[in-house]
């Protein structure tokens, strides 16, 4: 006689829950537990800050279904957090975005701001590089919003990112590339793109690009990612046997990365 192992599991399991459980408690959600029990300690610009960009993160992917959801299941720990961090600024400085108040992020966000850039070098840098104050979208969300509209695995776009730019939005190599795909000025016109300093523009024009070396070369990501740094008439003229070692090497960078998931590193 024979006996499956996981239905013979998921069986007994079944049976010993109905047989063991206590009576059900009524459901508390972990933000109603994390708002009860978290000690009341200063609330750092920098944590903040880093609460903040999750939510507008989290906004942002949810697609509008935050709205639908009953107010009882959403993050009362991280809004109370939010609000701890708000409490602790003189009142002039929270005036923006009191605790709980409706469209709070960007009132919010202009108070951690000013809180940041009181505490120092790093934290501004940390808010700069992870929050947009503008309202537009962080850049993990634009990732995924090119993933989406291209077809381009987000793992891909991340460490061709981390690659070029280090995930800085404002960097400029030697050559004149800019922003976090490094555009050069002649290829962000073709795809017109307006401000290559702009994450959004810059993340879906590069995320574009790479979509059309990949059609180009019949999917084969050597030839595109070669295509992506050396350009494509390079590569149209002299192939990928007699790479430049540059080419060679972002070559190596970028599969790397990207087979080992290490460029995860938005700020």
């Amino acid at each position: 006689m024979s006996i499956d192992p996981v239905a013979t599991a998921q069986h007994w399991g079944a049976a010993k829950k109905a047989s063991t459980a206590p009576a059900a408690a009524p459901a508390v959600s972990f933000g109603e537990v994390l708002a009860r029990n978290a000690p009341a300690e200063p609330v750092s610009a920098r944590t903040a800050a880093e609460i903040l960009r999750l939510k507008m993160l989290s906004s942002a992917m949810s697609l509008g279904t935050e709205e639908a959801r009953p107010a009882a299941t959403r993050s009362l720990g991280v809004q109370g957090l939010l609000d701890r961090f708000l409490e602790q600024l003189p009142k002039d400085a929270a005036a923006t975005g009191g605790p709980g108040s409706a469209g709070s992020e960007a009132g919010v966000g202009e108070a951690v701001a000013g809180a940041v850039t009181e505490s120092g070098a790093d934290d501004a840098a940390t808010l700069e590089n992870g929050l947009n104050l503008s309202g537009d979208l962080p850049t993990e969300a634009i990732i995924e919003k090119a993933s989406r509209r291209y077809g381009i695995d987000g793992g891909l776009i991340r460490a061709i990112i981390k690659v070029e730019s280090d995930f800085n939005p404002r960097a400029v190599s030697s050559a004149g590339a800019q922003g976090l795909m490094q555009l050069m000025p002649s290829t962000a016109r073709g795809l017109g793109v307006k401000n290559s300093f702009d994450p959004e523009e810059n993340v879906m024009a590069g995320t574009r690009f790479l979509k059309d070396m990949l059609r180009r070369y019949d999917g084969n990501l050597n030839e595109a990612l070669a295509a992506y740094n050396w350009g494509p008439a390079n590569v149209d003229r002299h192939g990928t046997d007699r790479l430049p070692r540059e080419t060679r090497a972002y070559l190596t960078k970028v599969k790397g990365y990207y087979a080992q998931g290490a460029a995860h590193d938005v700020g």
